[in-house]
């Protein structure tokens, strides 16, 4: 059980609850120097990760499959990155 952010109601229980991304925040990734091991026949090798550049959530909430699907919509519209 839970309860939706957007219309306040009790969701009843065994009911799947959607998580709606309101907020995201642009964010960089430094590289890594060997970061990822891979087997390669009997030896492993350390390789490099190159980092990058990307987004990721700032802020995330529940909300029931009504409410989550209108929030949806509503982006669709009008898309706006936080």
């Amino acid at each position: 059980m839970y309860r939706c952010h957007f219309c306040k109601t009790v969701s009843q229980p065994n009911t799947l609850a959607n998580r709606v991304v309101l907020e995201t925040r642009p964010t960089e990734y430094p590289s890594r120097p060997k970061a990822q091991r891979r087997r390669i026949g009997r030896k492993i090798k350390n390789f490099d990760d190159p980092g990058g550049a990307g987004y990721e959530i700032a802020r995330e909430v529940l909300s029931c499959r009504s409410c989550a699907e209108r929030h949806a919509a509503e982006q669709v519209e009008e898309p706006a990155f936080a």
